[in-house]
């Protein structure tokens, strides 16, 4: 059975993004995407601007940070019975009316220079027009969310 005209042109279309997508990342162009910092390894999805696909004001990436995850535990790279949620994560995006780069990530990542390069330098960020990183509410692993707790809280020896 032939695919009709409308799915054949679908996958030229799929196929054709792919071949410059390929092109645009071995030329070193900047990338879009998401991004996870798990057991010391930064795991990313990224899209080479020229074919990531317009979001608002944005060029991002089309995969989500559930999607992303989904993929990695389908193939062994972090646990079956993970969250992605508790996982340090984070983003990088393109605004189109600033022509800036925004990385976007959990604060535990903000502290971590080197973890930071390797994100810039992995998604070929430009030094002169990437804003970053920046603190995003909805990027907070759960040791970010959870309150600090003292030694003396710990012992129950803290003042109301």
């Amino acid at each position: 059975m032939q695919p009709s005209g409308d799915v054949r042109q679908m996958l030229a279309l799929i196929a054709d993004r792919y071949k410059r997508g390929q092109a645009a990342r071995k030329a070193g162009e900047s990338e879009v995407g998401v991004f996870f910092v798990y057991d010391g390894h930064v795991l990313l999805s990224g899209t080479p601007i020229s074919v990531a696909e317009p979001h608002g004001n944005f060029k991002r990436d089309a995969y989500s940070h559930h999607t992303f995850w989904k993929n990695l535990q389908r193939n062994g790279m972090v646990p079956r019975d993970g969250k992605y949620n508790e996982v340090r994560r984070g983003r990088v995006e393109y605004n189109l009316n600033e022509k800036k780069f925004y990385v976007y990530a959990d604060p535990c990542i903000l502290n971590d220079r080197e973890v930071l390069n390797e994100i810039h330098r992995e998604f070929h960020l430009p030094s002169t027009n990437t804003e970053g990183p920046e603190r995003n509410p909805h990027y907070r692993c759960p040791g970010c969310i959870r309150p600090k707790v003292t030694k003396e809280q710990e012992e129950g020896e803290w003042e109301m």
